[in-house]
């Protein structure tokens, strides 16, 4: 039994580096994504929606949903609430700041 391990060792050896120098080329290549994102975002941040326009979407997103007919009872109204946020939010955003985010 030790002969038929002992011929094998190199093919094993060789198969567990494989897997040990693939988790650490993944683990480094996510760390660096990480920092690079990370601390791109403290030196060229991001611009956000000033409080009063965001409350001024969530008012009109809010005055849009109400205002719809719904003659059913089980109607995700929040979801579309959300999504109604999500569009305006966006298209200010890009009216604000162009079409980069």
């Amino acid at each position: 039994m030790s002969e038929f391990l002992n011929s094998i060792f190199p093919f094993g050896a060789f198969f567990i580096l494989t897997i040990l120098i693939g988790i650490v080329y993944y683990i480094v290549k996510e760390v660096s994504i990480f920092l690079y994102e990370t601390i791109n975002e403290l030196i060229f941040p991001t611009p956000k929606l000033s409080e009063e326009e965001a409350n001024r979407i969530y008012k009109e997103a809010a005055d849009f949903v109400h205002s719809k007919h719904r003659p059913w009872i089980y109607d995700d109204t929040f979801a579309e609430y959300l999504a109604i946020i999500h569009e305006r939010s966006e298209q200010k955003w890009q009216q604000l700041y162009g079409h980069k985010k």
